[in-house]
C-alpha cells in the first residue's frame, strides 16, 4: 500500500508534473507530426515551473498547515503531563562527523524545541520516535538520542522506541508508553495536523507544540488588510526553497487525504 503511495505523490506532484510536461515537450517537439503539441507541453511546464519559483503560492501553502495549531511558548500548566514526544524527521549515521551534521534540519528544530520544553517542565521524559532510515543503520530516534544526551540530557531522560517507519506506527507504538494520559507532542509545524489527527484516532491526548515554524511569524493574526497586501506582494520572488517547499506542503496535504482514505484519521 505505502509503495503505491509513493508512486502515486510522485507521479502527480507540483514537479513531477513539471518535469512530465517538459520531457514530453521535449520527445514530441523532435517529432515532426507533433512539434506543435511539443512546444505547447514546453510552454505549460515552463509557466508552471515559474509559477512555483516566483509565486508566493508555497508560502501560503505551508501557512494553511502552521496555522492549524499556535506555538507553546509555556508548556500545559496540568500535573499529568510528563512526558514530551518527538517524532523524528531524517538522520543518517555517519561516524566520521558530528552529530549535529547527522541528523537534518527539521529533526534538529523538533529536538531544540523538544530540550527547550524539557527544561520547563520539571521531572520530564522524552520520547524519541523514529524506526531505521537505511537497512543496517541505528534508527533515527537512536541518533536524536545521541544529540540529545551530548547537549546535556541524562540516559535516563530519553526513552527511545525505534520501530515506526512512518506518522501513523510513530503513534502506534508512542501509545503502548503513553497510553490516554496527555502528553506534549513536537513535530515540525507542517507536521502536526496529521499527527494530531492520528494521536486522537487512537484515543491518545496531545498538546501540539509546533518546531520549524517558517511562515507564521510573517503573517500575524492581528495584520491589517494593507499589510497582509505588502506582505502577499513582496513573496513574488524567485526562490529554489519556494519548489522545495511546495513539494513539502503537497506530501503533507496529500499524506492527510491517504491516512483519511485509511482510516487513520
Amino acid at each position: 500500500m505505502e509503495t503505491i503511495q509513493r508512486i502515486v505523490e510522485i507521479i502527480i506532484s507540483p514537479l513531477g508534473i513539471v518535469t512530465f510536461l517538459i520531457a514530453s515537450g521535449v520527445v514530441l517537439s523532435a517529432l515532426n507530426r507533433h512539434r506543435a503539441a511539443g512546444r505547447r507541453f514546453l510552454v505549460w511546464g515552463g509557466l508552471l515551473f515559474l509559477i512555483f519559483l516566483v509565486s508566493p503560492l508555497a508560502e501560503y501553502l505551508m501557512l494553511g498547515l502552521e496555522r492549524i495549531y499556535p506555538p507553546m511558548v509555556t508548556p500545559p500548566q496540568s500535573p499529568g503531563i510528563s512526558r514530551i514526544v518527538m517524532l523524528a524527521g531524517y538522520a543518517e549515521q555517519n561516524p566520521g562527523t558530528p552529530i549535529t551534521s547527522n541528523v537534518s534540519e527539521q529533526t534538529i528544530y523538533s529536538l531544540a524545541e523538544g530540550f527547550r520544553l524539557y527544561r520547563l517542565v520539571p521531572g520530564a521524559k522524552l520520547i524519541l520516535s523514529g524506526g531505521v532510515a537505511h537497512q543496517g543503520k541505528a534508527p533515527v530516534a537512536a541518533m536524536m538520542a545521541d544529540f540529545l544526551q551530548q547537549m546535556g540530557v541524562p540516559a535516563q531522560d530519553l526513552i527511545v522506541e525505534g520501530k515506526s517507519r512512518n506518522t501513523y506506527e510513530n503513534l502506534i507504538e508512542v501509545r503502548k508508553l503513553v497510553g490516554p494520559d496527555p502528553f506534549i507532542l513536537v513535530a515540525t509545524a507542517c507536521d502536526l495536523r496529521r499527527s494530531v489527527a492520528v494521536a486522537h484516532k487512537l484515543q491518545m491526548t496531545p498538546y501540539p507544540a509546533p518546531a520549524y515554524i517558517r511562515t507564521l511569524q510573517r503573517h500575524p493574526d492581528k495584520a491589517s488588510q494593507e499589510e497582509q497586501i505588502m506582505v502577499f506582494l513582496k513573496s513574488f520572488k524567485p526562490s529554489l526553497d519556494n519548489l522545495s517547499r511546495i513539494q513539502w506542503a503537497y506530501h503533507e496535504y496529500l499524506g492527510y487525504i491517504w491516512y483519511r482514505l485509511l482510516d487513520r484519521v
